[in-house]
């Protein structure tokens, strides 16, 4: 496998939501994650190549804020996060994010993902591989 991404985004990892129905009848996508969305957005800006068109491989690790009453154990991501968010509400929204991006030219091309979430101790965000 060649790494063709190793990128750490920082941010509250946001869940893409689902969409919506006013009382009108109308349909609508929230925008609750829009800001996680456009902090991947900046972190791949930078060194964004050519549109990916081959099957890749997805590791993305979620850092999420630990709350004050859970105790430091002094790992760096030593507890498993099982709360809300879900995880792949998580995945749907950074996959999403890249998509928009042009990163690769369509998120099917994912044939593999790894991915988890954790209790940030020092920071929050997600660490994204991309693999080919």
């Amino acid at each position: 496998m060649k790494v063709l991404y190793h990128l750490f985004v920082n941010g509250i990892p946001k869940p893409q939501p689902r969409p919506r129905m006013a009382a009108n009848g109308h349909v609508y996508n929230p925008h609750t994650a829009d800001s996680w969305k456009e902090e991947i957005k900046a972190c791949f800006c930078p060194c964004q190549k050519t549109t990916i068109t081959a099957p890749v491989y997805l590791r993305v690790i979620f850092f999420l804020p630990r709350p004050k009453s859970l105790k430091d154990t002094g790992g760096i991501s030593s507890i498993p996060h099982t709360k809300k968010p879900d995880l792949d509400n998580l995945l749907k929204s950074t996959m999403d994010a890249i998509t928009e991006l042009k990163i690769w030219s369509d998120d099917s091309l994912v044939f593999y993902i790894e991915a988890s979430k954790w209790y940030g101790r020092d920071k929050v965000g997600a660490q994204i591989i991309i693999e080919s």
